[in-house]
């Protein structure tokens, strides 16, 4: 009896570990505590959804968003190498369920000219840049949303605590 608890328990125990330990919290229904960081607004998520007004009002401001690195689809990017660009997400994921990926929920980040980052898949960063959008299908494969001319820096799990509600 003790041999078929074992044999069932360890895999379930083991699978729920792997997710709770792999699992980052999720940005995409937290709002900013402030709205404005020194010259910068701060990315409120849940507004760049297609059925809030709120994003409309972005384009061509200077944005602060807290966010997860991933890959581009289309560009895969090879983990500990220096990228000029990537996508920003509001959620990592987790080892066992891959982050959602709705146009509307993306935002492709395009480094200054002299600006290199180590690609660190699934990493929460800061990105700051000038807010672009385009047109496109909200819940189709492609980021709706640019942060042009970025610089970015790892952050801290903290700062979504101490940044967002």
């Amino acid at each position: 009896m003790l041999l078929v608890a074992v044999i069932t328990c360890v895999p379930v125990l083991g699978t729920l570990w792997a997710v709770i330990s792999t699992t980052q919290p999720a940005l995409s229904d937290l709002s900013p505590v402030t709205r404005q960081s020194g010259e910068y607004a701060v990315l409120d998520w849940p507004a760049l959804r297609q059925e809030h007004a709120h994003a409309a009002n972005l384009p061509g401001t200077a944005v602060q968003a807290l966010g997860y690195m991933v890959d581009d689809e289309d560009k895969p990017a090879i983990p500990g190498t220096r990228v000029k660009e990537f996508v920003l997400l509001p959620e990592a994921g987790n080892i066992l369920h891959p982050a959602h990926r709705f146009g509307d929920e993306m935002i492709a980040v395009h480094l200054r000219e002299s600006d290199e980052m180590l690609f660190s898949p699934r990493k929460l960063v800061w990105v700051w840049g000038t807010f672009r959008a385009s047109p496109g299908d909200p819940a189709g494969p492609k980021p709706l949303y640019h942060l042009e001319e970025a610089r970015a820096q790892h952050a801290d799990r903290a700062d979504v605590h101490r940044y967002f509600q």
